[in-house]
């Protein structure tokens, strides 16, 4: 890896109910980019969660090569897209 890059992403939508982790995990390793992520999950109350639809979130910390930052950055935008998720954050740490 060259240069690497750590962002930070946080994410609001149905997180658990839609294997939104896994799912960016399975794209990430069939892209073949040069990153690698840790995630936080922050579940409300889960039976009133699931019976409201509160959103849960995600704080997601990618170490990417620089090179790769703006093709992951454009992966995660695609999946949060069509799993109806919410970006709140992506930043550069």
């Amino acid at each position: 890896m060259g240069k690497l890059r750590t962002v930070e992403i946080i994410i609001r939508g149905d997180i658990i109910e839609r294997n939104i982790i896994l799912k960016l995990a399975e794209r990430l390793r069939e892209s073949g980019l040069r990153a690698d992520f840790s995630s936080s999950i922050a579940v409300p109350p889960v039976l009133k969660a699931v019976e409201r639809r509160y959103p849960s979130l995600a704080v997601l910390y990618a170490t990417v090569d620089l090179e790769d930052l703006f093709s992951f950055k454009a992966l995660v935008e695609e999946l949060c897209s069509q799993e109806e998720c919410t970006i709140l954050s992506f930043k550069e740490l």
